[in-house]
Order: C-alpha cells, then sequence, then structure tokens
C-alpha cells in the first residue's frame, strides 16, 4: 500500500512539474524570460490581451522606467508602445478593462522603483463605477502582493495560463493572432454597426451605473503617497465618442459624471503642492488634463453606411486611435496636437477646481452644438429607439472596497521608494 501511495504522488508531482515547465516554456505572458522559439512561441499574441495584467506586473515590478502610462484598454489600443515626444521615455502599461482598484495597486507597486518619476492615468467614469473590481488574471499578477517569485508560480500553475500557452501555440503555427489592428476588422458598413451595437451596450450598462466616492478617496490615498515620495501623478480624462458620452445623459448619469470631474479636480488641487523630484510637465506634483466632454475628435461623424471611409479618430465609440493618444501626449508636454480635426488647438484643457464650472458649462453647449448636428440628430434617434426597444439594465453585483483592500494598499504605500531616492 505505501508503495503505491508513493507511486501515485510521484506521478502526481511529476505531472504537476510538466504542467509548469510547459507554462514557463511556453511563456504566454511574457514574464519568465524563456527563449522565443521561432514558429512556436514567438509571438506572444497572449501579452496584451488577458494576460495583460501579468505582464504588466512583472514589468513594473522589474523596475527601470522613469515614466509609466496606466489606463485601460482605452490606453492599450488608443497609444502607441511607446508614445513619442515624452521626457526619458512613457512605457505604455494599459490592461483592458481595468477600475480604479487595479490601477492605483499597479501605481503603488511602480512607486517602490526609485527610477520613477512620473505616473500618467487615464481616468473616465468606468473606473469608479462599482461593476468590478479586479478581472482573474489580476490575482495571479504581481499586482497582487508585489511578489515575483509568488507571481511566477501563480502563473505557472495556473489553468488560465495553460489555456494562453494552447493558444499561444495555436497562434504561432496557425498564423492567427489575438488581435489584428481594429481598422483590418472593418469591412465597408461594419464599423457603423460598431457604433450602434457599442452605444446600445452602453446604455444599458449606465442604466445601472453607481459611482463610487470610495474608489476615489482609495486613488487619492496613493496620489498623496506617491507625491509626498517625490513622484508627479498625472491624470487624464479619456475621450469617448459622442455617441457614447451622450448615453450618459440619456441615462441619466450627468450628475455623477460632473460630480466625479469635480471630485477629480479636487483631489489632485489637494496634492499639487508637493514637490516632485523630477516633474514631466508643469502644473505641480499633481496634475489633471480633460479630453472629454465632446472636444473635436469625439464629433467626427460616425462612418455612416456601406460605402463611407473608415472612421479617423475612433475604433467605435469607446476607443480611440494611436494618433489621438499621442496627441493627447503632446498636449500634456506642452506641444501642439498633430490632429487633422477642427479647432485642434482648443483639444486638452487643465482641469481644476477654478475652471470645473466653466468646463461643465462648455461641455454642455458643445453638446447642444453636437446634436443639432445631422450626426447628433441620427445619434440621439438611435438612442431613442434603444429607450423604446425596453433594454434591460445591465445586472451585475456590485463590488466594493472592504478592510482588508484598505490594508492591503497601506501596506504597499510603506514599500514606496522614498523622495531621498529619486533625486
Amino acid at each position: 500500500m505505501h508503495r503505491y501511495t508513493l507511486i501515485l504522488f510521484s506521478a502526481l508531482f511529476s505531472a504537476l512539474v510538466l504542467f509548469a515547465g510547459f507554462n514557463a516554456l511556453v511563456d504566454p505572458f511574457g514574464i519568465t524570460g524563456a527563449p522565443d522559439i521561432p514558429g512556436v512561441t514567438a509571438r506572444e499574441t497572449r501579452t496584451y490581451e488577458d494576460g495583460g495584467r501579468v505582464h504588466v506586473g512583472d514589468q513594473l515590478l522589474r523596475g527601470g522606467q522613469t515614466s509609466i502610462l496606466l489606463g485601460s484598454s482605452r490606453v492599450v489600443d488608443g497609444f502607441p508602445h511607446p508614445p513619442e515626444n515624452w521626457p526619458g521615455g512613457l512605457y505604455n502599461a494599459g490592461m483592458r478593462g481595468t477600475n480604479m482598484y487595479e490601477l492605483t495597486r499597479a501605481m503603488v507597486l511602480a512607486a517602490r522603483d526609485p527610477a520613477l518619476k512620473c505616473v500618467v492615468v487615464g481616468l473616465d467614469p468606468d473606473e469608479f463605477g462599482t461593476h468590478g473590481k479586479a478581472k482573474a488574471t489580476y490575482w495571479l499578477s504581481a499586482l497582487v502582493d508585489g511578489h515575483r517569485d509568488l507571481a511566477l508560480a501563480r502563473v505557472s500553475l495556473s489553468p488560465s495560463t495553460f489555456g494562453a500557452s494552447l493558444q499561444t501555440l495555436a497562434d504561432n503555427l496557425g498564423g492567427g493572432s489575438a488581435r489584428r489592428p481594429w481598422q483590418d476588422l472593418y469591412e465597408p458598413g461594419v464599423q457603423q454597426g460598431r457604433f450602434e451595437s457599442g452605444t446600445r451596450g452602453i446604455y444599458g450598462y449606465y442604466q445601472s451605473y453607481q459611482y463610487d466616492t470610495e474608489r476615489v478617496a482609495f486613488f487619492e490615498a496613493a496620489i498623496e503617497a506617491l507625491t509626498q515620495d517625490g513622484v508627479q501623478v498625472i491624470g487624464f480624462i479619456h475621450p469617448i465618442h459622442a455617441w457614447r458620452e451622450n448615453v450618459i445623459f440619456r441615462a441619466d448619469r450627468q450628475d455623477d459624471y460632473f460630480q466625479l470631474r469635480r471630485d477629480l479636480a479636487n483631489v489632485f488641487a489637494r496634492h499639487a503642492q508637493a514637490e516632485p523630484a523630477q516633474g514631466c510637465v508643469e502644473g505641480g506634483a499633481a496634475v489633471l488634463f480633460d479630453f472629454s466632454g465632446f472636444q473635436s475628435p469625439a464629433t467626427v461623424a460616425s462612418p455612416g453606411q456601406p460605402g463611407r471611409v473608415l472612421h479617423p479618430t475612433f475604433y467605435e465609440p469607446s476607443h480611440y486611435l494611436p494618433h489621438i493618444g499621442q496627441a493627447m501626449v503632446d498636449v500634456m508636454v506642452g506641444g501642439t496636437p498633430s490632429l487633422e480635426v477642427e479647432d485642434r488647438s482648443n483639444f486638452g484643457h487643465r482641469l481644476t477646481p477654478q475652471t470645473v464650472d466653466e468646463s461643465e458649462a462648455a461641455i454642455l453647449d458643445r453638446r447642444a452644438v453636437w446634436l443639432a448636428t445631422p450626426n447628433g440628430v441620427e445619434a440621439d434617434a438611435f438612442v431613442d429607439a434603444v429607450i423604446e426597444s425596453g433594454l434591460p439594465a445591465e445586472r451585475t453585483a456590485p463590488q466594493f472596497l472592504n478592510d482588508e483592500d484598505w490594508r492591503e494598499l497601506r501596506s504597499e504605500l510603506s514599500r514606496i521608494a522614498p523622495a531621498s531616492d529619486r533625486r
């Protein structure tokens, strides 16, 4: 009996070692440093897909970046890799489907590195809603506890990694890819369908949207710690296409939208007076830019029916093209954006407690102007049809931050490199 038990456990252990070894060798998330095998594993198609959090967490823990860019898929798809013209370089650390819980933890993990000077983070209502707290691969990554060895073990032993490993092999051997440029996905007329389906889906989302002020406080705790320890924090509110931004108003969430903008303006203002070790942009230790609110790139008419060219500024209502992201970088560093749209010199503004009232009035004015255009009339009529169809609200259980989340954050804040090490 003892012999059979020993054989069984030996077989199970061997299978576990082979399982982990296979995942480590294929390395679908780009963290183990395994050599790339041409035609087998060289194309890491999962790195910025389901493994984005694993890859980014590992890169932040390795350190060496002077500036990092954090945000959702809008950052992954809407900025170059890396963006140009940023002093000292800017690492694109975007992760798909993020929220403020994950972004805050990523900021704090990155700030352990004394080489870090600036954190740039994309913001919008999605990050501050209660729809979610963390995606599945977050719990595998180094973002959880800041321990690379434990993250490597979690990743190697995860069935999710095994699935990504198989998909990586299939992508390499079969020539497929996890993500092609979005423009290549659209035949004539198809992109208009994405504008319509995206607008329909976001209406259901905003019907059940709950603004969570505790996530603002969670974010502010990180801003306070980073700025006190010499890191400049630069926030920017994402542009979203007018087709989507209009839904915020039609779903009666404009009060939450404007309150979030006020809260963010106050948060950044409270910490602007700290002394960054070496700031990347002008304006103090905490600076907030606003690219939202029916500004020029977001009001370019939707693609229309078959025969129209692809949209010049957006993939679909939620995601802008990389040249828009680059234009935002240009504005933040004090340059002029190279945009082929009207009023390009009026793209992007500093948002402060002193300018927030004027900003709100300008948003309402720009929305009214857009609604009077043929495309605005078409978009608003489409929302009317969605409402009349009785589209149900998106039903997801709200996820709130808890005491353990705060304890973990405070523990990680104590591990940030001090300002004296950054000079």
